[in-house]
């Protein structure tokens, strides 16, 4: 059992990300009593319990006030609302101001999430210096950055990297979405390992929240799929960092492996990404509109 934990540095799909891993994580039956938890941990406010119909409490801001009574990580549960195929979910508030008075209230009783009898999956949401989670982030087993395969997010990616501490080995990247560059490419200029790409279907991601995933109209969704790949590779490392690493991952995953430490370090991660991606010189478009990479 252990903790992975997912972020992004430009608002990208995180929530789809940890939504879509933590539906098709392996189920009990599958690994011997596994139990999963998601975690709503998003600083500028949770998106689960709008669309799934939850009330406001149980939640992130419950678990809050316990807690000061009393710092027991297995007190989690009691303040889970659930997924359609059973998940547990504790879901954060929809007000960012709430979401960060909780979650810096929690900032004890989330250092011990390790401590806890099942597998978290923590959706930190959009990192930035004053984040209450970073920590968390960084101290996950396994943690996992969300970016889209353009320029402007794998800079930003690069300025992350360069300018805050590093999850080092246990920092992974997911890409999401389909683009000009390829995950080889991508995890060569990050020097960073591309776990998997998932497809962006925000259909899927919205259906994920009123149906379990082994729903006929899901279980053959590209988002599905590729994350039941991905989350199968993820739970295997909770008992085995060593595994994450093994193998090539398939069902439209691609798999980079580890990628050695590029001479010059981390300070020119951001000029080998515009190296490798920088876009060719083109005339400005004779109708003003900006250039492909520019305008996404």
């Amino acid at each position: 059992m252990g903790v992975v934990t997912f972020a992004s540095v430009r608002s990208c799909a995180v929530t789809t990300v940890a939504l879509a891993l933590a539906a098709t994580w392996p189920s009990r039956s599958d690994s011997g009593g596994r139990r999963v938890l998601l975690i709503e941990a998003d600083a500028a406010g949770g998106t689960l319990a709008g669309p799934s119909g939850w009330p406001a409490e149980p939640s992130l801001v419950s678990l809050a006030a316990a807690a000061r009574r009393g710092g027991d990580p297995e007190l989690v549960w009691e303040h889970c609302q659930e997924l359609p195929g059973g998940t547990a979910v504790l879901a954060g508030p929809a007000s960012a101001d709430q979401a960060r008075h909780a979650l810096s209230m929690l900032e004890g009783w989330l250092a011990r999430l390790g401590a806890l009898d099942a597998d978290v999956l923590v959706d930190c949401g959009r990192l930035d210096p004053a984040s209450p989670v970073l920590g968390v982030f960084e101290q996950g087993e396994r943690a996992v950055l969300v970016a889209r395969p353009c320029l402007a997010d794998l800079q930003a990616v690069a300025t992350r990297l360069e300018g805050g501490p590093s999850a080092g080995d246990r920092l992974g990247l997911v890409v999401v979405g389909e683009g000009r560059y390829p995950d080889g490419e991508i995890a060569e200029a990050l020097g960073v390992e591309v776990l998997a790409r998932l497809p962006w279907d925000p259909d899927a991601a919205q259906a994920l929240v009123s149906a379990p995933a082994s729903a006929r109209e899901l279980r053959m969704a590209p988002l599905v799929r590729a994350a039941r790949t991905l989350a199968g590779r993820l739970a295997a490392g909770m008992d085995a960092t060593a595994s994450v690493h093994a193998g090539p991952v398939h069902a439209g995953l691609v798999h980079a492996g580890p990628v050695p430490a590029t001479e010059g370090g981390t300070a020119s991660v951001r000029s080998r990404v515009w190296r490798a991606f920088r876009p060719e010189a083109k005339p400005a478009p004779s109708n003003g509109s900006a250039p492909e990479e520019v305008s996404r």
